[in-house]
């Protein structure tokens, strides 16, 4: 693979979504997002059609829904590709609602339920998920079973995830042992520029072609000033958690503080002692001292 000539700015990355549905939602790249989805569903597909990503509402105060990238697989299979790349907390919930509502349209206003398809909801994310918090796996797969038994209710149902933030740790730390050609979609869409160190035959034919395309993007200038204000504001999103995040541990140390001193005010330990342990000004040692009336 022959290594990149200009500095590609990050809005590029994959990782957006508005590049994202750009690359692998674009007509004419359906070989290489056929080749992705196979590889994370672990099936192989033969045929892959784009479809239009808008859920018509059923009531007027149904709320509107725009898949990622909607598309019909082999045997009529729907799959809703989504990226998301800020955490909203709310994913379990979201992820339920793409799939009940795609399953649901896919017979339109008829009740034959015999006509119903499959529907795979395959959800790829730039962070680590809540609900999955404590399970180390960047990817699962979800079914309906019956919890002691083990038997699946219905084949109709399939969602994977793949959280794009542990597949990155595993990859730093050398724990991901992923041996399928998944790991280099997944190199890909965390940062394209890292498979250019890669040896070409060590990637398929499909993500060479996916990185060619990815580098020979042309967007016009509004799709460029909108890719690069999406990037700008998922920064502005990560900066204010980090904020938060770190306000709120300010927040707790000083509350610890307080709690220490008032401790300490109550077995008549000196202020100068209190102010070395606790880092607190006399000040507000003082003022804490008032206040517990000693």
């Amino acid at each position: 693979m022959v290594k990149s000539s200009k500095e590609i700015p990050k809005y590029m990355y994959p990782q957006n979504d508005f590049i994202f549905k750009r690359l692998f939602g674009y007509e004419g790249n359906e070989d290489i997002t056929k080749d992705l989805v196979s590889n994370i569903i672990g099936k192989k597909i033969k045929s892959l059609e784009f479809k239009n990503p808008y859920l018509l509402r059923e009531n007027i105060d149904d709320k509107e829904e725009t898949l990622d990238i909607k598309a019909i697989l082999d045997d009529d299979i729907l799959c809703d590709i989504e990226i998301q790349v800020a955490n909203k907390h709310d994913d379990d919930k979201r992820i339920m609602d793409y799939w009940a509502k795609m399953y649901r349209q896919s017979i339109g206003k008829s009740e034959n339920y015999e006509e119903m398809k499959r529907t795979i909801v395959i959800y790829i994310t730039a962070f680590d998920l809540d609900f999955l918090k404590n399970v180390e796996k960047y990817k699962t797969k979800w079914s309906v079973r019956e919890e002691n038994l083990k038997i699946k209710l219905t084949d109709v149902f399939e969602i994977d995830i793949i959280e794009l933030s542990k597949a990155k740790r595993q990859l730093r730390e050398g724990k991901f042992n992923e041996i399928s050609n998944l790991k280099n979609w997944i190199k890909f869409l965390i940062n394209p520029l890292e498979l250019e160190e890669s040896n070409v035959e060590d990637l398929s034919e499909e993500i060479q072609k996916a990185y060619e395309r990815w580098h020979d993007i042309n967007l016009t200038e509004e799709e460029r000033d909108a890719a690069e204000r999406r990037c700008k504001d998922l920064a502005s999103i990560e900066s204010a958690k980090e904020y938060e995040h770190e306000l709120g541990i300010k927040e707790g140390k000083k509350e610890r503080e307080i709690e220490i001193a008032k401790e300490m005010l109550k077995n008549n330990e000196d202020i100068e002692k209190i102010k070395l342990y606790t880092g607190l000004k006399i000040e507000d040692i003082q003022n804490l001292k008032k206040s517990l009336g000693i």
